[in-house]
């Protein structure tokens, strides 16, 4: 086992952050991704309001100050998609690094910081059509569409607490990364030349954002709790530039023409963020948490494309079964469940589309405080009806977290 954990990690560092096709991705930065660890991951993504001492809270910076030990998270993401509408189908699966976060305590209970990396938004699509020129029956237009890329963002946060139950905490994000699309468009008919054009466009982004996170923990009992949660991001822009080039083809697909159309500032605002969550808590036993978020999308247009408002909402449970059991292994394992429903950004055909997924995960103990994380996630995102195109998709998450006592001075030897 011990082998098995050092093998993840060495293979999460190695890692790329690429991910499998989704055709919706070519809307806009592209699928936007969650922003928690393997563990909020299993709970249904909740973790505005959920608290813990033994994983990296990335959703709510607050929630640092329970990291009473240095904890490092990292994880591999292994995707399946399949797809299907009106005579179209297919599959894909691939497989990146999906989690990486350190937190560690400068004033123990009182001041705990975080550094890490995790994806903001990911594009990767191929898509083909092929149809008729309008007013002329007798020629065929035929679209080979791809993208890939995305956003990242490299965070810093620090939690600190100000009374004995409330904290407040800020993340800072470096939102960094390219974006890049190409089209191949055939022009052929029986009378004309064949005609074949690829327009590259690679939009590249660089900005600084921030983001303010709320905690407060009511107690019960020593060991029962109800715990709130607030995040709140300002509207942000994000900043870039756009370099635009066409390239005419011959049929066997050598290069004939190229123009250069040069490189263009672009801006892109990225949406006001509020989100509120809370949880039920029983000390190393259970934990029940319901995250609620919104994201102002309307309001950060831009000229080629309208949104609307992002809506979120999960709601998970966390159990294990009886955490101080040494008899039995599966007792000290942590079984999650959960379930969210997001109403994402982008209209299709004049139809919201809404993405929907079920969570469970498991965190296996390896040594000391540290565990083996595996999750899995069973969703759809958008439909077949209305002219859109439904995607079945599931994710497998193996992760590694270890905590320890790192960089404390031995007083004996």
């Amino acid at each position: 086992m011990k082998n098995f954990f050092a093998g993840l990690l060495a293979v999460t560092l190695t890692c790329s952050l690429s991910y499998g096709q989704s055709i919706y991705s070519f809307e806009g930065l592209g699928s936007l991704e969650h922003q928690g660890m393997p563990n909020n991951f299993g709970m249904g993504e909740a973790g505005i309001g959920a608290p813990t001492a033994w994983h990296v809270n990335t959703q709510n910076p607050a929630h640092l100050v329970y990291n009473q030990f240095s904890t490092f998270q990292t994880g591999i993401e292994l995707e399946n998609r399949r797809f299907s509408g009106q005579d179209i189908s297919g599959t894909d699966t691939n497989g990146s690094l999906r989690f990486l976060g350190y937190a560690f305590p400068i004033m123990p209970g009182k001041w705990s910081s975080s550094i890490g990396i995790l994806p903001y938004s990911t594009v990767n699509y191929n898509t083909f059509s092929e149809g008729t020129i309008e007013g002329v029956e007798s020629v065929n237009q035929v679209s080979d569409d791809r993208g890939e890329g995305g956003l990242t963002n490299f965070y810093w946060s620090n939690g600190f607490r100000i009374k004995k139950k409330l904290m407040i905490g800020v993340r800072a994000n470096f939102t960094f990364g390219s974006i890049e699309k190409e089209s191949v468009t055939s022009i052929i008919g029986a009378d004309v030349p064949v005609s074949i054009v690829n327009s590259q466009n690679q939009e590249s982004y660089t900005d600084l954002n921030f983001l303010i996170g709320l905690g407060y923990r009511y107690d019960f009992t020593e060991k029962t709790f109800l715990n709130f949660g607030l995040v709140y991001a300002p509207q942000s822009r994000l900043n870039g530039t756009s370099t635009l080039s066409w390239v005419r083809l011959s049929t066997t697909g050598s290069e004939l023409d190229i123009q250069n159309l040069g490189a263009n500032d672009i801006e892109q605002d990225l949406p006001e963020t509020l989100g509120f969550g809370l949880s039920y808590q029983k000390l190393n036993n259970y934990t029940v948490g319901l995250d609620i978020e919104t994201q102002g999308w309307e309001a950060a247009q831009n000229e080629n494309q309208t949104f609307t408002d992002l809506f979120k909402v999960a709601i998970g449970i966390e159990w294990t079964p009886d955490y101080d059991n040494v008899s039995s292994y599966f007792k000290r394992v942590k079984y999650s469940l959960g379930f969210n429903r997001t109403k994402l950004p982008y209209i299709i055909n004049e139809q919201s589309l809404i993405d929907f997924g079920i969570n469970f995960s498991a965190s296996l103990p390896v040594s000391g405080f540290s565990s083996l994380d595996l999750a899995f996630k069973l969703g759809q995102l958008g439909e077949t009806g209305n002219g859109l195109i439904k995607e079945n998709y599931f994710n497998i998450i193996i992760g590694a977290t270890i905590n320890d006592r790192w960089f404390v001075q031995r007083r004996y030897d």
